[in-house]
């Protein structure tokens, strides 16, 4: 396991899980033999056998100074990781999200492969009676699958991979690939193990010597990167963003909302006013959190600063799992105007985005390779402990992640995927995160909060609805003749 890999399972604790977590909706009426939970999930022990990240656990020592390893489960168990929750006939959307919350909550069992499928039926709109509380047999169920898996497992983008790899372009049951079903690491070896850690060891002085200087050759790489875009501005420093409500410890509970935007409408934005999706979606997920915030007391005067991932996939050879570096964006949040405020982003982004991309991709999993567990253990309990995300400026203010996906229609055990909507982890002094996913014709969001610094995401997903068509339309009614911001 790489270092930047095991650092996920040293920052987690109960009220900081770094799960990744999904709804994915499901049209069953294109299953040609007819929906059944059994038939669903003996399907999906069918095609776990091709997807070898998801037979793995983790294996560690008391004597181990290194990292933990995975190894094969060889007595991994289907029902252990998905599970069928049937809600009642009149259950509502609030309904369903809530319970979303509380699996969202609950930690993933570290004693088995670090994933599990939860498959949510609810009454279809014909079998939801008025006041019957009981759906007609005939009616199809509205079925929904609450995903989760470790981001030590994975992270956004090849989270992506993975659940491509598990659907296809049809309705029809893909061909086992032999070569996947017999890839496996093997059964635990301590002797493998410990050796490994104590070489990771020895090897720390020289890598810490070595990473040093680059590390702090950083701000005059970014600066450099700073000119070759002739600008005065620079990325967001950490702890530089204002402290807002959610931007405090967490507590173990999580609440969800989801969102859903037109890709082709973004596009058009993107089309008329330059820029790209992506600065799109900073545009009105700050502008949504702004509203948010003048709701509940009042939004800061100072731009606020959310920290975008970036998949340095294809960058660098891939050592683990996770594959990312990170940007932090200025929001432009004083800016009222929506297309004042997309100008100000797409400008700062650019800028950003050199910057960050002038820092080695590896780096950052360098680092993790060398850290000690047991450091970084012990100070996130304490960290934790003496609430020090109460105390310290904000580091940033939330997360926007935006991961692209499948361009076209798929299916999952035959039925039709109708929207994927991501979650990401949070941590502590940032109880909001809003993923979004491209898939076929829409961006599908999801938004995911502390439950006590944000209880109700779902009108921060509203909002993000609202100012999306506020941007849309302010973007079809401007002159193309007027003048535009410039910094």
């Amino acid at each position: 396991m790489t270092g930047l890999d095991a650092s996920f399972l040293y920052l987690e604790t109960q009220e900081q899980q770094m799960a990744i977590n999904g709804i994915v909706h499901l049209d069953v009426t294109t299953i040609a033999e007819g929906y059944s939970f059994e038939r669903m999930r003996g399907g999906l022990a069918r095609r776990v056998k091709e997807i070898p990240p998801f037979r793995r656990k983790i294996y560690d020592s008391p004597l181990n100074v290194g990292h933990p390893a995975w190894v094969e489960d060889f007595d991994f168990d289907i029902t252990r990781h998905v599970k069928l929750i049937r809600m009642d006939a009149a259950a509502d959307e609030g309904e369903f999200f809530a319970l979303c919350g509380e699996l969202a909550s609950t930690p993933i069992d570290r004693a088995h492969p670090l994933w599990e499928a939860w498959f949510i039926e609810r009454a279809g709109e014909e079998g939801r009676g008025s006041g019957q509380g009981r759906a007609k047999k005939d009616a199809a169920p509205r079925m929904s699958v609450f995903f989760r898996v470790h981001h030590a497992v994975i992270d956004g983008m090849l989270g992506a991979e993975l659940l491509s790899s598990l659907a296809t372009t049809n309705a029809s049951t893909p061909e086992q690939d032999p070569a996947l079903i017999r890839t496996h690491v093997g059964n635990p070896n301590p002797l493998q193990l410990v050796l490994g850690g104590m070489r990771d060891m020895l090897g720390r002085p020289a890598a810490f010597f070595r990473l040093l200087p680059e590390t702090l050759g950083i701000p005059r790489e970014m600066k450099r990167a700073r000119d070759q875009v002739c600008s005065t501005e620079s990325m967001p420093a950490p702890f530089t963003a204002p402290k807002t409500v959610f931007n405090r410890a967490l507590t173990p509970h999580r609440a969800l909302a989801t969102a859903t935007l037109d890709l082709a409408k973004a596009r058009e934005i993107k089309s008329l006013l330059g820029g790209t999706v992506n600065d799109v979606l900073l545009t009105v997920i700050g502008g949504a959190v702004r509203e948010y915030l003048d709701l509940h007391g009042g939004a800061p005067e100072s731009p606020m600063v959310a920290i975008v991932p970036m998949s340095i996939r294809g960058d660098a050879p891939p050592t683990g799992a996770n594959q990312v570096s990170a940007m932090f964006a200025a929001l432009a949040t004083d800016r009222l105007d929506p297309v004042e405020r997309f100008d100000k982003i797409a400008a700062s982004s650019e800028v950003a985005k050199k910057q960050a991309g002038s820092i080695r991709p590896a780096l950052l999993e360098n680092w993790g390779q060398m850290s000690p567990h047991w450091m970084l253990d012990a100070g996130m309990r304490a960290y934790e402990f003496l609430r020090l995300a109460d105390l310290h400026p904000a580091i940033y203010n939330f997360v926007i992640s935006n991961v692209p996906g499948p361009k076209q229609s798929i299916y999952f055990l035959g039925a039709r995927i109708t929207n994927m909507h991501p979650f990401g982890p949070l941590l502590h002094g940032a109880g909001l995160s809003v993923t979004s996913l491209s898939f076929d014709d829409h961006l599908d969001l999801g938004v995911i909060t502390c439950e006590h610094l944000v209880p109700d995401p779902t009108v921060v997903a509203g909002l993000i609805e609202e100012e999306f068509e506020k941007l849309l339309e302010r973007a079809r009614t401007l002159d193309p003749s007027a003048p535009r911001l410039e910094g």
